[in-house]
């Protein structure tokens, strides 16, 4: 392994820890950290366990590159360095969206729509991105596809970032619906993703 091979190995278990961290922040709120789903919950729980399972994938081969041929419909026998150091970058740009958007996401998270009382997060990161968690993905996912290039990964990876855009979709009405003019306001001047 060269300094590129732990630098990917380093990126990407920042994504996969923080998620742990914000899983652990889940489990302690128990039921309440338990929404509705956007769209129909078999594509909401699909979509979000075969992203994580792509990334997770990813670090494990950057730890062990002998089992890299082991992931079907590779495209390329073997990642040119060039191509790793570019999976590199992009990896910067995601763990700088991603982490502080769970961060700042915290205790309160939900998975799908709260219940209860809640406040709309326009500070921070969310006012350079509406969806920046899920905006990182499309760093993540492009990553993903440069060090492992895959015909089988990157049609998970499009599935994941198409069942992604509809759960936005499906927040943004109801962001409309429990906020009226100061989401509208909010959404008028944050894009969606960048």
């Amino acid at each position: 392994m060269n300094w590129i091979d732990y630098s990917l190995a380093f990126l990407i278990s920042l994504p996969i820890l923080a998620t742990f961290v914000l899983g652990a922040f889940l489990m302690r709120n128990g039921k309440h950290a338990m929404g509705k789903p956007t769209i129909l919950p078999v594509f909401f729980y699909t979509g979000k366990f075969l992203l994580f399972f792509v990334w997770a994938l990813f670090a494990m081969i950057t730890l062990f590159p002998e089992f890299r041929n082991d992931v079907p419909l590779l495209i390329q026998d073997q990642t040119p360095e060039v191509q790793k150091l570019l999976a590199a970058v992009f990896l910067i740009p995601a763990n700088l969206i991603l982490v502080p958007a769970y961060l700042s996401m915290g205790i309160v998270t939900h998975i799908g729509l709260p219940s209860g009382k809640h406040e709309l997060r326009t500070g921070g990161i969310y006012s350079i991105s509406r969806n920046p968690m899920y905006a990182s993905f499309i760093f993540l996912n492009t990553a993903t596809f440069l060090y492992l290039p895959s015909i089988l990964l990157l049609v998970v990876m499009i599935y994941g970032m198409v069942v992604h855009h509809f759960v936005i979709l499906g927040e943004e009405k109801y962001l409309e619906s429990e906020f009226g003019e100061e989401y509208r306001k909010y959404k008028a001047k944050v894009s969606r993703y960048f």
